[in-house]
């Protein structure tokens, strides 16, 4: 199970990257939107954490590249949300969940399985959990 974590906070992407490796996914991280989509382009990830507030390639807009990318394959990553804010409902038809600020590991856990459960119900591929 490999996950991304795109952040431009560094704090944020190490504390996501540790609760990650305890919950059994290998990690690899983006600190803006250009760095993530070259990592999309050499890796598959089953799993995509995205802030939602980032300078320049804001986090619904790298989102929707993402799943623009990996449609050429036939898969599609699971998306999470990571925000302060409510997510708009057009945002919600590009994430599979939403992973809400300020976060603890039990909530990092619980947003990856109800994403996966999601994505089950409306017949997308698993996120790898």
């Amino acid at each position: 199970m490999r996950a991304l974590v795109v952040d431009d906070d560094a704090m944020n992407r190490e504390l996501l990257r540790r609760m990650l490796v305890r919950l059994g996914w290998r990690v690899d991280d983006a600190r803006d939107g250009r760095a993530a989509l070259a990592s999309c382009a050499e890796a598959r990830y089953e799993l995509i954490l995205v802030d939602q507030m980032m300078p320049g390639l804001d986090g619904l807009t790298l989102a929707r590249f993402i799943v623009d990318a990996y449609a050429k394959d036939g898969h599609r990553p699971c998306l999470l949300a990571v925000t302060g804010m409510l997510l708009e409902d057009g945002d919600r038809d590009v994430f599979d969940g939403v992973l809400a600020k300020p976060f603890v590991m039990e909530d990092l856990d619980s947003a990856i399985k109800a994403a996966a459960l999601s994505r089950e119900r409306s017949g997308q591929a698993a996120s790898g959990d």
